[in-house]
């Protein structure tokens, strides 16, 4: 109006402006205000995830532990078996055997295997006379240094082979049966007159203790003398049996010869014989002086 009143007149415009709401402001509010019940959302699982995740490796760790362990428990007792097995039941099936069945040469029930010198005589082993097998064996201190002589009563003067297998089967038979001993007393037997030269069987042997005479099983020899001892034949194979005995270094040379007091006239005969020979002599061959033992179920049993 004032410019249609006056042209040079300046125009003056009002515009009422209204406030008004924008649709996607109102939306990007909403996000905005969702965003943190999100944010704290994902948070707590996060937290439930690293406390699961902790748990399932303290598991872990605990099932580790207990396999662990378990393998432990195995190999201990393999261990433990492994040890019984081959050394402590080798070691008792070694030491001890109570198998009372008849002796052969795959059982290596004999006194030993290594060579006798070429000087010695023939000496039967265990096998020949069909030896029950020994209990317990005792090793010998060698060389000895007594030989006792014992006289074996109530046996025919002249025996055969056959007889004396006999004989000494059933020495042995009474001595572990009836006396329960480990085995034989004697370490040697001599028999059988029927031959030029009179045999030599083995009882226990060079190597192991025998059980014939209290205080001296330990160091000596025992030789039990069967039928007539005075014979030529039987006084030869006994000379023959311990110059082999020296030879081979179980027994000392300058032995002590004892005598056993159940048999005092075979021990003042063979002291009578000896006494000048040259060829075997013994500590008390010169001054003939006797030496006695006597025989003791405990100590027999030895």
């Amino acid at each position: 109006q004032n410019y249609l009143d006056d042209p040079t007149a300046s125009i003056s415009i009002e515009i009422e402006l209204e406030e008004c709401e924008d649709p996607n402001d109102n939306k990007n509010e909403s996000e905005n205000s969702d965003t943190p019940r999100t944010s704290l959302s994902s948070t707590s699982d996060d937290i439930k995830d690293v406390e699961e995740y902790i748990k399932f490796k303290q598991r872990k760790r605990r099932l580790y532990g207990i396999i662990g362990f378990l393998l432990f428990a195995i190999l201990l007792a393999l261990t433990f078996i492994f040890i019984f097995i081959f050394v402590v039941q080798k070691n008792s099936t070694k030491k001890t055997t109570n198998m009372n069945t008849p002796t052969t040469e795959n059982d290596n029930d004999d006194d030993d295997d290594d060579p006798l010198p070429s000087s010695c005589p023939n000496i039967l082993k265990r096998s020949s006379w069909n030896a029950v097998r020994y209990k317990i064996r005792k090793n010998l201190t060698l060389p000895v240094t007594d030989i006792v002589i014992h006289e074996l009563k109530d046996f025919y003067p002249i025996m055969t082979h056959q007889d004396c297998i006999n004989k000494i089967k059933g020495i042995q038979e009474y001595q572990m049966r009836t006396q329960t001993w480990d085995d034989i007393g004697f370490n040697f037997l001599l028999c059988d007159n029927s031959d030029d030269q009179q045999q030599i069987y083995t009882g226990r042997g060079w190597k192991f203790t025998g059980a014939h005479c209290i205080d001296y099983n330990p160091k000596s020899l025992g030789i039990g003398i069967i039928g007539n001892n005075t014979s030529i034949k039987s006084v030869k194979a006994f000379k023959s049996l311990i110059q082999c005995g020296i030879k081979k270094g179980d027994i000392m040379t300058n032995f002590t010869l004892v005598g056993h007091r159940n048999s005092r006239s075979i021990y003042e005969y063979y002291l009578q014989y000896f006494r000048n020979d040259t060829d075997l002599q013994y500590s008390n061959q010169v001054s003939n002086e006797q030496f006695w033992c006597t025989p003791s179920t405990s100590s027999l049993k030895k």
